[in-house]
């Protein structure tokens, strides 16, 4: 320590002792002494500081001709040092000095003429003073020459000779040369670029206290330039840099404190630095400065005072300054908004290379902001600032290609800058690459690079990207499904405001996809989502307004929103615009605006939009109407997939609207509306099937169509479902997985044992065929051919098995063999239709039932039924019919059996084969067993029967008597005895129908002549009674009576006998009395069908179509003239007691049961001309 004093004191002593030398070398006239007692003076060496005194002695030194004193007399002028500043004097004094050779002044005159001071500003002259600075070795004068050549300043703009002076200045130690140096080598200026080398002559630089190197190195570390990135050491590099004045960087210093870049965040102090720097002119500075009154940044934020400084900011050409300016003048903060002034300083900014200021400017050019709109220049601006590396205006040029706007469409090109934009860290660039790649756009469609895009999006903030990270979840694209992760990324986009989100999440809540379904708050983000603008989320908002989903019902409200997502150009709500408009919800009904909203609609390629402006354009509504314009939105909704539309193609098709009838083409749009989930597309493709229209008839298929559509929820498929139950439509296979509550389990475990032991081909026993064997559990699969029921002559070897199986029976008659035989070699034969020779003994639990006119009936239990009858009646009970006398087959026995065999249909009571008590030998016929009995039966049963299921008895009971007709048969033997009624399940309903049986007296048309009168005289036509002359209207007779039977429940003539009177006065015209209350179109059938001249009664075919138009107008339209008689009709029967029409007694005289009528009038009509006859003149004691 004392040392250290010593060695201070003893330098003080010697500075002294110089200053007394140099003051006797100054007073004794010596100019270098006087030179060196003003240096003296002026810095305060050996003496007290005095600025004047050093003036005085320069100038004697000048005017004694010392160039260095002269050119520090300069300096004392410039500056105002010890006397007035006089910049002409300081350039008279530096050309002195310069002119004796002096290199400072020589510098010194060349700064004067370039920056004008003292002198006109003379760039070239400049130059040449600075080149003979430099040449003669002025480091100063070296470094200003290499700022010349690099900045064209009165020479050629040549930055490699800028970089060789530099060198020579920086070599000489000038710590300002060796910035500048420093800088030619981080920007490759001159030389190749070597950020290494650029540190280490920033550190020279810096190190020698040079404040602009201190800045520079402050960047170094502070980026890790040429040096490993250290904050601190940068902030300790800005703060010497500052505190040394320098307004750069006190700039960056006030950065670091704002930002708390190597110190602790401090935004009061980043204001203070940079109101430094502001102040000191530094533009950069004045623009950060500007930032912090602009957001309140470490002061009370005020944009007035942040447009000031902006402004200064942008005047000293701060390209940054003059971007933030115009946005100033943009948006009128801190000053009134001008557009115009906006553009021109994005235009500053922009031409100086500001990418931002680029990027605004494209904004001015594409929306018209400030001058007119012009998308090629707004593309140029952005393609300026892309290329700079805005990674925001990368994105911004990726729309611009990818939309052609400003520019050619390009998706290659607009996936190469969204590449860029998402590389490069911009979360929206990689949303929308994650976009390219989910669809292809300018690249292969890559799923996967979709999801890993979308999720650095959503990961990174953006909520565009979260929403589709959450569709990706939600559905499983490129990640495996994950709807609790797509609820999450939902819900956070949603937060952020993403109003698609919003929309998203209030899906979530409302299906409860990841979450727990909850319509209320699916309703509150349906709201969020469209009072944000959202037109999906508008229409959401709607239908929940519209159906009082998680909020009150309010059709008005509903009306509003949908208007507000329509007028925003959504499709959808377009349409649902219409459709409020059609049907006057929320709104005054108003078809002319709604065919104007579903046009909106469809022409923005809405399918449901084009579907309904098609049903305008068919049924003019809110238009003229015009089929051919129908037909055509159809199309173009059908080929967008739309299934109604496809569906009412398929109806325009069939119906020839607005195109040429074509049933294929119908039937092919049916197909592809079912196949699409349209209920009405199944129900119509289930018609197509079923009558053969435009396809091959399939009732199977049929059947399992309009299963399809009553599965979902559709009416007529409903019906129609009930309909093939009630006509037993080809359900056999499907009956399969039908269980119905008659099915009992021990019957199952019965059939499961026997079929281990018999064959399921030939019916056998175990000793059959083995390739039997094999496929029995196949139900009948040909080995060879792979179709069903081998026993149908299929192929060959099917054919060797079924002669070997047809050999091993015989009923012991020839002509019941051979007619087997027939129906089991009928290769068109359905399981129903063919008929087997059944052992006796394969009868079990045989019970009586009846008797009848033939024979009697009995029930039985088929224990080896083939499994195929098993499963199409779910039973193996069969009914037994005996016939009296038949030990020896007659030939009325086998009329019965030829009459059966060309009848068979399933709508006229099945023959399933031919047995032989063994102890009678009677033949018995093995028919299907109808459990609930016949017509009388079944309505001393059931009291009280809808008038619905009295139809359909009607309309299956028609259906057998139309195959018997259209065979050219007459049954010649119809009462309600020979109407079977059985049913089949449908869920929990019992469908009730009608199968005609007893065929016994059914005889050709032609080989009917006179013959004896037989049956139940209520029903036998009155011509039969007359004349014996049975014809297909003698069938239409009985038809009317038992329409009598199935209006009323009742017997006809049940309070008197069944005898000669009955008789005469039926010839005479009697009728059953018809029930009040029956509905008159069923009347006026009915009376047609008994009327007493044949001729005037329908054929079978027009009441078959009369019951079926009658049950489809009660089942699918209740505002017919039949349909609201029969539901008159339906509501007075529930309104009366079913007590008042069943309390009746029989008459002992009636006969229930066919029985020959000649024992009544064979003595009595011939002789009666009904013309004349009076009942009241015959004596019926004489008869």
């Amino acid at each position: 320590m004392e040392n250290m004093q010593n060695n201070e004191i003893q330098t003080k002593n010697v500075k002294e002792k110089g200053f007394q030398w140099y003051l006797k070398s100054g007073e004794g006239g010596n100019i270098a002494g006087q030179f060196n007692l003003g240096n003296c003076y002026r810095y305060g060496i050996g003496t007290t500081k005095d600025e004047e005194k050093a003036f005085q002695w320069y100038l004697k030194s000048a005017e004694g001709g010392e160039h260095t004193g002269q050119n520090n007399l300069g300096d004392c002028y410039y500056y105002g040092t010890g006397t007035t500043k006089d910049e002409k004097k300081a350039f008279h004094c530096y050309l002195k000095s310069a002119e004796g050779g002096n290199s400072d002044g020589q510098n010194n005159v060349g700064s004067c003429y370039k920056n004008g001071i003292g002198i006109v500003k003379d760039v070239k002259k400049a130059f040449q003073w600075y080149l003979k600075s430099a040449e003669v070795g002025n480091s100063d004068g070296q470094n200003n020459v290499g700022c010349c050549y690099k900045n064209g300043i009165g020479i050629v703009k040549d930055v490699k000779k800028a970089f060789q002076w530099y060198l020579k200045s920086a070599e000489e130690g000038n710590f300002v040369g060796q910035s500048n140096l420093g800088e030619c080598y981080y920007y490759g200026m001159g030389t190749t670029k070597d950020e290494e080398k650029a540190f280490q002559w920033y550190l020279k630089s810096a190190e020698g206290g040079e404040h602009t190197g201190q800045n520079n190195l402050g960047n170094c570390y502070r980026y890790g330039i040429g040096t490993t990135k250290n904050e601190e050491k940068a902030f300790h590099w800005y703060l010497k840099s500052a505190e040394g004045g320098n307004i750069r960087g006190q700039n960056s210093l006030g950065s670091c404190c704002q930002h708390g870049i190597g110190t602790t965040k401090d935004e009061e102090k980043a204001f203070q630095w940079y109101l430094k720097s502001a102040e000191g002119g530094e533009n950069t500075g004045q623009n950060n400065f500007g930032n912090c009154y602009r957001y309140g940044i470490g002061t009370t934020k005020d944009e007035e005072k942040a447009f000031h400084w902006y402004l200064k900011s942008a005047e000293g050409g701060s390209i940054r300054g003059q971007n933030n300016l115009g946005t100033c003048y943009r948006y009128g903060i801190g000053t009134t908004k001008d557009e115009e002034k906006a553009f021109q300083w994005y235009l500053k900014s922009a031409e100086d290379g500001n990418i931002v200021g680029q990027n605004n400017l494209g904004n001015c050019y594409y929306y018209g902001i400030g001058t007119i709109k012009d998308e090629e220049k707004a593309f140029q601006w952005y393609l300026k600032s892309a290329e700079g590396g805005n990674i925001v205006v990368q994105n911004n040029l990726g729309d611009c290609y990818y939309n052609g706007t400003g520019t050619t469409k390009d998706e290659k090109k607009a996936f190469h800058w969204y590449m860029k934009s998402a590389e490069g860290g911009n979360i929206n660039g990689q949303n929308n690459l994650g976009y390219c790649y989910e669809n292809g756009i300018g690249t292969i469609e890559n799923k996967q690079k979709a999801f890993q895009w979308y999720l650095k999006s959503a990961k990174g903030g953006n909520s565009d990207g979260q929403n589709n990270i959450g569709d990706y979840y939600k559905n499983g694209i490129g990640i495996s499904k994950d709807e609790e992760k797509a609820f999450h990324w939902y819900l956070k986009a949603a937060e952020k405001g993403n109003n698609k989100a919003q929309n998203s999440l209030g899906f979530c809540y409302e299906n409860g996809i990841g979450t727990i379904e909850n319509k209320e708050k699916a309703f509150q983000y349906y709201l969020k989502s469209a009072k944000g603008g959202n037109s999906d989320g508008q229409n959401n908002i709607g239908y929940y307004y519209k159906n009082g989903i998680g909020i009150t019902k309010d059709e008005e409200e509903a009306f509003q929103w949908y208007l507000k997502a329509a007028e925003k150009g959504n499709i959808k709500s377009q349409y649902d615009l219409g459709f409020c408009f059609e049907n006057g919800i929320g709104t005054i009904e108003n078809k002319e605006k709604a065919y104007q909203w579903y046009l909106k609609s469809a022409k923005g390629g809405n399918s449901d939009g084009q579907n309904n402006i098609g049903h305008c354009y068919k049924n003019g509504i809110g238009i003229t109407k015009d089929e051919e314009k129908a037909f055509q939105w159809y199309l173009k909704a059908a080929e967008n997939g739309n299934s109604k539309a496809q569906n009412n193609l398929g109806f325009c098709y069939e119906n020839g609207i607005g195109t040429i009838e074509n049933k294929e083409k119908a039937f092919h749009w049916y197909k592809i509306s079912a196949e699409g989930e349209n209920n009405d597309g199944k129900y119509n493709l289930g018609c197509c099937y079923l009558l053969g229209e435009g396809t091959t008839k399939d009732e199977r298929k049929a059947f399992q169509w309009y299963l399809k559509a009553a599965e979902g929820g559709h009416k007529f498929g409903q019906n129609s479902i009930e309909y093939c139950y009630r006509n037993e439509i080809e359900i056999s296979k499907l009956m399969q997985n039908i269980t119905t509550k008659e099915v009992k389990l021990t019957l199952i475990d019965n059939l499961t044992s026997f079929h281990n032991n018999y064959c399921c081909i030939c019916w056998q026993t175990s000793s059959c065929n083995e390739i039997c064997k094999k496929y029995f559990q196949d139900f009948g699969i040909c080995y060879n051919c792979g179709d069903l029921n081998m026993n149908k002559n299929i192929c060959p070897n099917c054919k060797l098995i079924e002669i070997s199986y047809l050999s091993k029976w015989s009923s012991g008659n020839y002509e019941i063999d051979k007619i087997i035989q027939m129906t089991q070699l009928d290769k068109n034969a359905n399981e129903w239709e063919i008929w087997r020779w059944i052992d006796y003994s394969k009868l079990n639990n045989i019970k009586y039932l009846d008797e009848g006119g033939f024979g009697s009936v009995w029930k039985a239990e088929w224990i080896n039924i083939p499994m195929a009858l098993f499963k199409f009646y779910n039973s193996n009970q069969v009914a037994l019919k005996k016939l009296k006398n038949s030990q020896k087959i007659s030939s009325e026995f086998l009329k019965e059996l030829s009459a059966n065999f060309k009848c068979r249909d399933k709508y006229v009571l099945p023959i399933l084969g031919i047995t032989q008590d063994p102890i009678t030998e009677e033949y018995a016929i093995v028919l299907r067993y109808m459990k609930n009995g016949n017509l009388r039966d079944f309505f001393e049963q059931n009291k009280i029967v809808p008038w619905i299921e009295r139809l359909w008895l009607l309309e299956s009971f028609i259906r057998g008597l139309k195959v018997i007709h259209g065979k050219g048969f007459i049954h010649r033997d119809i009462h309600p005895g020979n109407l079977m009624v059985t049913e089949k399940f449908n869920n929990d309903s019992k469908l009730k129908f009608i199968r005609l049986g007893d065929l016994g007296l059914c005889r050709f048309v032609n080989e009917i002549l006179l013959s004896d009168v037989y049956g139940v005289l209520p029903y036998v036509a009155p011509e039969v009674l007359n004349k014996h002359q049975y014809t297909q209207a003698s069938d239409i007779y009985s038809v009317g009576i038992i329409m009598w039977v199935i209006s009323t429940g009742k017997i006809p003539f049940s309070y008197r006998a069944y005898d000669l009177e009955l008789t005469l006065e039926i010839l005479k015209g009697l009728r059953p009395e018809i029930k009040e209350g029956t509905p008159q179109c069923y009347v006026e059938l009915m009376k047609k069908c008994w009327h007493e001249d044949p001729s005037e009664r329908p054929i079978v075919e027009e009441i078959l179509d009369i019951s079926e138009k009658w049950i489809y107008e009660f089942m699918y339209d209740g505002k017919t003239e039949c349909s609201i008689m029969f539901l008159n009709a339906e509501q007075e029967r529930e309104n009366v007691n079913s007590k008042l029409f069943y309390n009746e007694t029989n008459h002992p005289g009636i006969s229930l049961t066919s029985k020959p009528l000649n024992p009544i009038i064979c003595n009595l009509l011939p002789t009666i001309r009904l013309s004349n006859f009076d009942i009241n003149n015959i004596n019926l004691d004489n008869y």
